[in-house]
């Protein structure tokens, strides 16, 4: 298979991508809009007009409970502000529940165009394809997308931080890497998983692996016992569920005696999983585009926003929740010199880019230069690091960055 043909089956896969940010995702959770966040100093003056940007997710559903990106964001902004804004600039910032509904996420975008912001930034949704296109025609940027829709991996307004559907082959070339001789790909039931498995199967040839055999889990089942004894005949299984049915994968296997390594999909892997499936998820292996959530580079942020012990999501554990932080600590350091604030201006200087500094959490990169794969030209920064489960902890394999780029090229 010629790279095109291979970079076009990614391409492909993306339409799946829901799968990928409900992996980052607990369950509901009906808290209300109060919380007792950081303070800005009053005393700090600006010197230019407020910037005013927008940050959206999905809350208070009975699926999705992502609220404290909204905690993050709002600790970021006065993190911004207190140290005298974006060159002078004081940033506001609007939220917005998109519900993990279309509709109200096309409303969370127009609401964006009628504010007038100067951007949209970090956040979470699964409805990216409703939301882009919006901020598209108004000429809106945004910056830090999560990277789970197709027009989050291919519009000139989208300004990823992450490896977005890259990841899947990262951990499908891990797999061979690690010397897995069996392998299957897990993935809910749905017309898209032959294309997540497609995804793995990438990676895998890029080791010189035979592809993956696909296992297929009802998306409505609660018992996950048959699946498990499916997955127990493989030395590997690269998960591409939601941190739920996973746990009840890995947790059935364990009680039939299972010894499967598992590779899940990036922003799967949280302390919520290390905590809820113990000794069954032992060794599991992802991949993320930031430090591990124990790391003192995120010793700032939780200071200023606090622990988020509570949130189901896994807070700083989780690859989505450090997104929004990074994104506004990028987005300040990027356009620390800029002059035009306006929607038009921000998104030129993104453009012109060549070294993006997001201020120590990932290494420079450039929004200049595009992913040359069709559909997926806005990953731009495809360097990653592995997380796995050791001692119950989730830490990081070693300091060393992996370019997934690698993972598109088969073994010769």
């Amino acid at each position: 298979m010629t790279m095109r043909n291979r970079t076009r089956g990614l391409a492909a896969a993306s339409a799946m991508t829901l799968l990928l940010g409900l992996a980052a995702c607990g369950g509901g959770d009906d808290s209300d809009d109060s919380s007792d966040g950081p303070t800005q100093n009053a005393d700090v003056e600006f010197t230019g007009d407020p910037v005013t940007v927008m940050t959206w997710t999905a809350y208070d559903t009975d699926t999705l409970n992502v609220k404290a990106i909204l905690d993050i964001a709002q600790g970021a902004v006065v993190d911004i502000n207190n140290a005298g804004g974006i060159n002078g600039h004081e940033l506001k910032l609007i939220t917005c529940n998109e519900g993990a509904d279309p509709n109200k996420a096309a409303a969370c975008a127009r609401q964006a165009v009628d504010e007038g912001v100067a951007a949209v930034v970090g956040g979470f949704t699964a409805n990216g394809d409703v939301m882009m296109p919006i901020l598209e025609d108004a000429g809106i940027p945004w910056f830090g997308p999560p990277g789970i829709s197709q027009a989050e991996l291919s519009s000139p307004n989208s300004f990823m931080l992450t490896s977005g559907v890259l990841g899947l082959a990262g951990l499908g070339a891990k797999a061979a890497a690690d010397g897995c001789e069996s392998v299957a790909a897990v993935n809910y039931d749905l017309p898209s998983a032959g294309e997540i498995a497609q995804l793995v199967d990438v990676g895998l040839a890029s080791g010189g692996h035979e592809p993956a055999d696909l296992i297929k889990v009802p998306p409505t089942t609660t018992d996950f016992s048959s699946i498990a004894q499916e997955t127990a005949d493989y030395d590997c299984a690269v998960v591409g569920t939601p941190p739920q049915p996973f746990i009840g994968v890995a947790t059935a296997a364990k009680s039939l005696g299972a010894e499967t390594t598992y590779y899940l999909v990036p922003g799967g892997l949280t302390d919520f999983v290390t905590e809820t499936g113990g000794d069954a998820v032992e060794g599991t292996v992802t991949l993320s585009s930031f430090p591990a959530g124990d790391d003192p580079v995120w010793d700032d942020a939780k200071s200023v926003v606090g622990e988020l012990e509570d949130d189901p999501n896994g807070g700083w554990s989780g690859m989505y929740m450090q997104n929004t932080w990074v994104a506004y600590q990028g987005f300040a350091t990027v356009l620390k010199d800029n002059e035009d604030f306006s929607a038009d201006g921000v998104q030129a200087a993104l453009d012109a880019t060549a070294a993006v500094d997001t201020a120590g959490f990932t290494p420079p990169f450039s929004f200049a230069t595009e992913f040359p794969a069709p559909g997926l030209n806005r990953i731009v920064n495809s360097l990653a690091r592995y997380i796995k489960v050791e001692g119950g902890e989730l830490v990081q394999e070693s300091d060393e960055l992996v370019d997934l780029k690698d993972a598109l090229v088969p073994s010769s």
